[in-house]
């Protein structure tokens, strides 16, 4: 299934749609026999549980099950003038963040931004750690071919 986390959002609905579409013929041929029940009737009401069915089950069942792969889908993502999200990973339970950062300097400093964003990054990691799909979160800043990169795990959020 992971290989629908891969796919655009379109073609998540168009295999959704498809799949109901061939449910409504199928039970439209069986009770055609049974029923009087025009056989476009129910085609027709698959085709249009689509978008209640995909955007209710099929794409948060997809972002749950592979969320580093759905998160990817979006990136590179610009997250101010100067920072762009390039790639997220999730190996071993730990997960990585990289980002490319476009300053006219070329001095980072990994710990005050791990200062400064500790509170949000918690807020969003603590879910994470304590459920145990993650034990660590990388960060890995690029700044003209050097790397920065910081971490934090649930030690740091307590």
């Amino acid at each position: 299934m992971e290989f629908l986390a891969e796919l655009s959002s379109w073609e998540i609905y168009a295999i959704v749609c498809g799949l109901f579409g061939g449910l409504g013929i199928l039970f439209g041929v069986i009770a055609r026999k049974r029923v009087a029940i025009p056989l476009s009737v129910l085609p027709l009401l698959g085709v249009a549980m689509t978008t209640p069915v995909t955007e209710q089950f099929v794409i948060p069942q997809l972002a749950n099950r592979y969320p580093v792969v759905f998160a990817n889908k979006d990136l590179p993502k610009k997250i101010d003038q100067q920072t762009t999200l390039k790639k997220i990973d999730l190996t071993d339970s730990i997960y990585s963040y990289f980002y490319d950062l476009d300053l006219d300097d070329d001095w980072f400093d990994a710990p005050l931004v791990k200062s400064a964003q500790l509170s949000d990054l918690c807020n969003s990691l603590l879910p994470k750690f304590v459920s145990g799909e993650a034990s660590l979160a990388n960060y890995i800043y690029q700044l003209k071919g050097k790397d920065y990169s910081f971490s934090v795990d649930s030690s740091d959020c307590l």
